[in-house]
């Protein structure tokens, strides 16, 4: 998107989404985080004004309600990191702040401390975290930039370095499918957010692959930062306008918790998914029984990969490592395959140490004509 040039803008319905799955996650991450340890810390880079149009809160004060909330329970400390280089949007949110703190007791607002930063979140926002030794401790990074490429490597490989670090990038690919291949300086901003010029395959690739190419360069630039695992939101706008929030993290527990966020994300948002393993690139609603085809397609390939089959346990922790899906969804789906003559199951009980396999009988016939759900 443009960059806005009000202090106060309006909140379109893919920042909600954002918002709402920053929300959910946070909630899982505080508790988690704060039973282990004395001080855990939340920073963004594009922190903006705290309020939309409306009154709609920003992430910051989502934030920072999500905090007080978990610092009720738990007497340890908190601290959130905000830089932004308007000065009026940081007057703003300075009010903003304020406000939120005052809705919260003073035994939380003192054990959650709010550092605002003005300027440009980089080199400012690293420098900030070292100096306050954010990156020894438990650090969650949201790094929601109006479309770039705007995040530089280097930092994205100073925050990978810490095991305890998490981030959540937006990453909008039109700009550089579109404008960079005969502009020197746009070229090099990609490398510079890229870590390397083999982003630029992109451009002796058709339309249609364009876009899904660069988002697994960024999802591997993040691999190779430090993150080992990531995961992808789509959103696509009325104009057909793509855009990315990609999550990493070096813990699979962070996994499974952002997979349990993304699939309660208000479906009126208009996001969706779309699991990388998947051959035919289905799009995935946000449904309450969501589409079974793609993982289907994914454990079957998978099974048939392996002479001896697979164990229901390697399922769903390939299931979680290397799809948009849940490891919980494994087994019901695997029952439904099974019923359905495509793989068979020694023991026929479904656990965690039955074995899959590719079934040599023929498939029967869904005389429902109902699809199975996977939740």
């Amino acid at each position: 998107m443009a960059v806005p040039k009000d202090t106060v803008w309006e909140r379109d319905p893919h920042t909600a989404a954002k918002h709402d799955l920053l929300k959910r996650y946070l909630e899982a991450w505080a508790p988690i985080l704060l039973s282990r340890h004395e001080v855990i810390t939340y920073a963004e880079g594009f922190a903006g004004s705290g309020v939309y149009k409306q009154g709609e809160p920003g992430s910051p004060v989502i934030a920072y309600d999500v905090f007080a909330g978990a610092l009720h329970r738990f007497p340890k400390r908190m601290r959130l990191v905000l830089t932004e280089e308007n000065p009026r949007r940081v007057e703003e949110l300075e009010r903003q702040m304020t406000l939120a703190r005052a809705k919260h007791s003073d035994y939380v607002a003192g054990r959650l401390a709010v550092d605002i930063r003005e300027g440009e979140f980089h080199p400012a926002l690293l420098q900030k975290l070292q100096s306050l030794s954010s990156l020894d401790h438990p650090l969650f990074v949201f790094l929601d930039s109006f479309g770039g490429p705007d995040i530089p490597y280097s930092l994205l490989h100073e925050l990978g370095s810490r095991r305890s670090t998490e981030v959540m990038v937006t990453f909008a690919p039109n700009f550089l499918a579109r404008f960079a291949e005969n502009h020197d300086g746009h070229r090099q901003r990609g490398d510079d957010a890229f870590g390397s010029p083999d982003w630029q395959a992109v451009f002796r690739l058709p339309s249609a692959q364009k876009f899904a190419f660069l988002r697994e360069q960024y999802r591997d630039t993040l691999r190779r930062a430090g993150f080992l695992h990531t995961l992808y939101f789509e959103m696509v706008d009325e104009g057909g306008r793509v855009l990315y929030l990609i999550f990493g993290t070096a813990h699979e527990k962070g996994l499974e918790k952002m997979k349990e966020a993304m699939w309660k994300v208000d479906p009126s948002y208009g996001v969706r998914y779309r699991d990388p393993k998947d051959t035919q690139q289905e799009a995935l609603a946000l449904e309450f029984e969501p589409n079974t085809a793609p993982l289907q397609r994914i454990l079957r390939a998978f099974v048939a990969d392996s002479s001896e089959g697979r164990t229901i346990e390697e399922l769903q922790k390939y299931t979680l490592l290397e799809t948009v899906y849940r490891p919980a969804q494994v087994i019901r789906l695997i029952r439904q395959m099974r019923d359905e003559g495509a793989v068979a199951t020694e023991p026929r009980v479904v656990n965690a140490k039955t074995r899959v396999t590719i079934s040599t009988a023929p498939p029967k016939p869904n005389i429902s004509g109902e699809q199975g759900s996977l939740w």
